[in-house]
């Protein structure tokens, strides 16, 4: 025996001597070795005595790729340039195949060392002659990794449905008994996993629905569409109602084949609650509306009769007239509170419901598993619904009376006015304020800011402008408002003669407020506008 192995190693040494790998390697390895996917390295056996005599005689592209290293590194290299390899079962398992000559899987191995990448590696000897090997090599770390990942992935979300308790989250099988059960089903249906587990899901709906084949219809349009959502009862345990929304999608394999359902149930009563209370809301605001409107038409009509009598006689004109101006004066006052009132309802009541409409959603986004992308889809949707009704609000409840001059004062609202007056008109419009607090009341506040809104009204409307500059000043204790554009100006007299309602009000408030309204215009130079009230 040990003459053989002598033999052997003697004629290893004598074919590695005259050209290794080219005598006892085929031409036809060579090109197949360059083809091949995977890594191959061949290995040489010098003396069989010596498992570190092993020498690299060739290895393709992708054996250096999978570790890490190059084929230049390798090549001509023996297992004795690699110490941590011979203490593996690798070289004694290469030396086996030799002798039986037989191919040996030796499975997944852990390895290392200063050329080699540390890694997974699946690897594979076969024997091509008598004493030259090839080891067939895969870096499969990549892939144990993503398995591994994959199974804690799967494991945290098993965690997480089941530590979900806001939600009821639970599989049905293809007929639609429940097959999972998570707490938060527990906690909303009062039902534990034990007591629920195989039971039918038509079990969570009204007798009523039952009765008209509901549960079986739901079912039927997810597996025709892929999911199902409404909103309706569903009952509990204990028998008792609550007003839930249903989400149920169809599980299918790869195949395509119905595997069952999952069914995802809220609670949302509050909601529906909040929503009806909503609902109730505006019908109120729109007929207490309705009969301020009506109010307002029957004074004004009253109104109109008391003038017409009292035009009758002249000697009654003087106290008509001063009736008629506090009575505009109460309407003012009246409208102004009004608007006061409904912009606040509006701010605050309608503001705060459609806040907190939205901050629901955003959480039902959260928890909204990841494959669930058209019921997350439709949340988003409904989320911009919200912002552009939360802005919608916002912008009436402004137009009507703007919360600014209430909170911060006339100055900061006159800011506001201005600058919204350009972002909506493109018209630069300059202001100027005074820097000591002015000492005006609430009335003449708002008389203020109506006169200035109303002024730029106009100049937007008819006045073609590109610029406008306001001045508010105190003076000879006088509070001045002065107001100027460069566009086209008009004839004030003719305005004045005929009826335009826009200066007869900005007049009238000034009057009430014991205050001078002076309008003076220029096709060339534009319109001046000046307002004086005493402080």
């Amino acid at each position: 025996m040990c003459a053989q192995r002598t033999a052997t190693a003697e004629r290893t040494r004598n074919s590695s001597r005259r050209g290794g790998a080219n005598q006892e390697t085929p031409s036809l390895y060579t090109e197949l070795l360059s083809a091949l996917p995977v890594g191959v390295v061949l290995l040489l056996l010098q003396d069989a005595d010596d498992l570190g005599s092993f020498r690299i005689v060739d290895a393709n592209v992708a054996a250096a790729q999978v570790s890490g290293a190059s084929t230049e590194m390798f090549l001509g290299k023996t297992l004795a340039d690699f110490p941590e390899i011979l203490k593996t079962k690798i070289p004694a398992e290469m030396l086996a195949a030799l002798q039986t000559g037989r191919a040996r899987n030796l499975g997944e191995l852990q390895y290392s060392d200063d050329r080699i990448r540390h890694g997974i590696y699946s690897l594979r000897i076969f024997p091509l002659s008598r004493s030259l090997v090839g080891a067939v090599i895969e870096n499969v770390t990549d892939r144990k990794m993503a398995e591994q990942a994959l199974r804690e992935s799967e494991e945290r979300l098993r965690l997480l449905v089941q530590g979900v308790k806001e939600y009821a989250i639970f599989h049905l099988d293809a007929t639609g008994h429940v097959a999972s059960w998570n707490a938060g089903a527990q906690r909303l249906k009062g039902y534990s996993a034990k007591e629920i587990v195989g039971k039918h899901f038509s079990i969570f709906y009204p007798g009523e629905d039952v009765k008209a084949g509901k549960p079986l219809r739901v079912l039927v349009e997810a597996a025709e569409k892929g999911q199902y959502e409404e909103d309706g009862w569903r009952i509990r345990k204990d028998g008792s109602r609550f007003w839930a929304n249903v989400v149920i999608t169809a599980l299918r394999d790869s195949r395509g084949t119905l595997q069952g359902f999952s069914k995802l149930t809220r609670d949302v009563s509050e909601r529906r609650e909040k929503l009806e209370a909503l609902k109730k809301a505006k019908e109120e605001l729109e007929r207490r509306i309705e009969q301020r409107a009506a109010a307002l038409t029957k004074v004004n009509q009253e109104l109109r009769l008391e003038i017409g009598e009292r035009k009758r006689a002249e000697e009654q004109l003087r106290a008509s007239l001063d009736k008629l101006r506090a009575l505009g004066a109460r309407l003012q006052t009246v409208r102004e509170e009004e608007r006061k009132h409904v912009a606040r309802e509006i701010h605050d009541q309608l503001g705060q419901t459609c806040t907190a409409i939205k901050m629901d959603l955003a959480l039902i986004s959260h928890r909204t598993a990841k494959p669930q992308a058209k019921l997350r889809k439709k949340i988003r949707a409904t989320i911009q619904l919200v912002d552009e009704m939360i802005l919608t609000l916002r912008r009436i409840a402004s137009e009507l009376r703007p919360r600014t001059l209430d909170d911060l004062g006339l100055p900061s609202a006159l800011e506001w006015q201005a600058q919204d007056f350009e972002r909506r008109t493109g018209i630069r419009c300059s202001l100027s304020l005074p820097a000591q607090t002015l000492p005006l009341d609430s009335e003449q506040s708002t008389g203020i800011f109506r006169i200035f809104q109303e002024s730029l009204t106009n100049v937007a409307r008819h006045a073609h402008a590109t610029s406008v500059e306001a001045r508010l000043e105190t003076r000879g204790g006088q509070a001045s408002l002065q107001i100027r554009d460069n566009g086209r100006g008009f004839d004030v007299e003719n305005a004045q003669e005929g009826g335009s309602l826009g200066l007869v009000g900005m007049q009238e408030r000034a009057y009430l407020l014991n205050g001078e309204l002076k309008i003076e215009s220029d096709p060339r130079t534009g319109t001046i506008l000046t307002l004086r009230i005493p402080l």
